[in-house]
């Protein structure tokens, strides 16, 4: 009796063994490189994280094949989601967001909106500083307050109608300035180095886009996050704008979508992949060198968040005059 057991058990440990094994062989894995599309210029934040993960997913061997980074500039953004669009049903295939990923659609006229892609991950909410030239007589925000209700400061930002803008629209409006002469520029790094070359007077670049110039070129002067970064150890003392007295706070997602129809089984294991990046020392440290707030959310649960901040979003750029169609597009 005691030999029968002994058999079952190793026959049942044997084809468990076997299942497990056959079960992680029949795992979907991508074959060739995937496109890594980019919604924006080289050296703003959405570049440099794309590549930062890119480069983390060589490092440390968690996938078979390379991630290729590619930026498609244009169009806020349109061009680089009209070329993944145009992919539907790819499983080799992925791209990194910001907030023109919801802003657009609702902006222009496209033939879809973000419903149309596949979400795989949020990997983190993003934040933006008030920068300033160093050699700026302003020295805090009560300073460009005093001068922007005197005349109107040239500012720039990454897009047109996009999250940067949408800033300095909200500052606008609820400190009661003049109306700012927004230039907008390619990319976040564009921005910065044009701040640097005093081409504009102020930007609300991301921390990383600024911080390749702070301190010796550029300036921070509050935050529009909602609370301050104390867990930075350069900014924690950085004060927000709206403990300031002006009610403007906003985080810009920083998520991952595959093509319209991307198959199930690719669109685990993209989930999944994004899921060892953002468990890692090395991706964490990055977060917190560039003050960005840690979120990770996938699949079903990401596409709940879209929503909700697409919805937000809709209000805020109707509220601004640049919402076209906004009852169709919060009904798709």
């Amino acid at each position: 009796m005691e030999t029968k057991r002994f058999l079952v058990s190793l026959l049942f440990g044997v084809s468990f063994v076997l299942f497990e094994t056959s079960s992680n062989v029949n795992a979907w894995e991508p074959t060739k490189p995937v496109e890594f599309i980019i919604m924006a210029g080289r050296g703003g934040g959405a570049d440099k994280y794309a590549r930062q993960i890119s480069g983390l997913v060589d490092k440390h061997n968690l996938a078979p094949v390379p991630m290729v980074p590619i930026n498609k500039v244009g169009g806020a953004g349109a061009v680089a989601m009209d070329y993944v669009h145009g992919k539907k049903g790819d499983d080799h295939t992925i791209m990194i967001t910001l907030s023109s990923f919801v802003m657009t659609p609702i902006a222009q006229k496209l033939p879809f909106n973000y419903k149309a892609f596949t979400p795989s991950s949020l990997l983190a909410l993003d934040n933006f500083f008030l920068w300033v030239h160093k050699d700026s007589p302003w020295k805090s925000v009560a300073d460009v307050v005093s001068a922007a209700k005197e005349r109107s400061l040239k500012v720039g930002g990454t897009g047109s109608k996009q999250e940067d803008e949408l800033i300095f629209t909200f500052f606008e409006q609820r400190a009661g300035l003049k109306r700012f002469s927004y230039v907008p520029f390619k990319g976040g790094g564009t921005v910065a180095a044009n701040l640097v070359g005093k081409h504009i007077e102020a930007s609300v670049n991301n921390p990383s886009e600024g911080l390749p110039h702070y301190p010796s070129k550029l300036r921070a002067l509050a935050t529009f996050a909602e609370t301050r970064h104390t867990g930075s150890k350069q900014f924690k003392e950085l004060p927000t704008v709206k403990e300031l007295g002006y009610d403007i706070s906003y985080q810009m997602m920083r998520g991952i979508f595959g093509p319209p129809d991307m198959p199930k089984e690719a669109r685990e294991f993209y989930a999944g992949l994004m899921k060892k990046v953002f468990d890692l020392k090395d991706f964490q440290v990055f977060l917190g060198k560039n003050v960005l707030d840690a979120k990770y959310l996938k699949g079903d649960d990401f596409a709940k968040w879209v929503e909700k901040y697409n919805k937000l979003h809709v209000e805020v750029m109707n509220k601004a005059g640049w919402a076209k169609d906004t009852t169709a597009r919060l009904s798709r």
